[in-house]
């Protein structure tokens, strides 16, 4: 068994995935108000270091929209409905995930266990990076959350925080979106 060299996570190889943070959903979550400030942040972040979106929602009609904080802090986006848990299944996400030509996935979402998960799976097989934002995923259950951190761990994604996402991205404090950022997480 080899050793694995994860790439950092570069601006222009860069795209958010953000998964089915919507209006029935995202109450049901085990810290819904965290999850939502966290994600806020990510959101506004990467808006300002201009990084691409992808946001998927699942059975719209069913679920409802994606909930106003995180889309205002992502910015504007059509979102891809889907009725397969992993994002992958669905034809449209991946001819738009194609077309942007970025191999590093910043993954975000709910549930961790569930549509997260399977999309990260998927997306490795595909032979993408996968940086999960532990602090931007939640599940019902926090078990479930932990287990799911664990299994993907194991498969090859790796497993960060929004703000470490952030400053590696941003690279230095001589960026001209430094301030920004900083507001951000503070």
């Amino acid at each position: 068994m080899g050793v694995v060299i994860m790439k950092r996570i570069k601006r222009e190889d860069s795209v958010l995935v953000a998964i089915d943070f919507q209006e029935k959903l995202m109450p049901a979550m085990y810290d819904p108000k965290k999850l939502e400030d966290k994600m806020v942040r990510l959101g506004e972040g990467l808006k300002a270091l201009k990084i691409p979106h992808i946001v998927t929602q699942q059975y719209t009609k069913g679920l409802g929209e994606t909930i106003p904080a995180v889309a205002q802090a992502i910015g504007d986006f059509t979102p891809i409905d889907k009725v397969t848990f992993s994002a992958c299944g669905n034809q449209e996400f991946l001819e738009a995930l194609k077309d942007m030509g970025r191999k590093n996935i910043i993954l975000t979402g709910i549930e961790t266990h569930i549509c997260v998960e399977q999309t990260a799976l998927d997306l490795l097989e595909m032979g993408y990076q996968v940086f999960l934002v532990a602090d931007c995923v939640q599940s019902r259950a926090e078990e479930n959350y932990r287990i799911s951190l664990q299994r993907l761990t194991a498969a090859g994604v790796v497993v960060t925080s929004y703000e470490s996402v952030l400053y590696e991205l941003l690279g230095s404090a001589k960026a001209s979106e430094f301030k920004q950022i900083s507001s951000v997480v503070k």
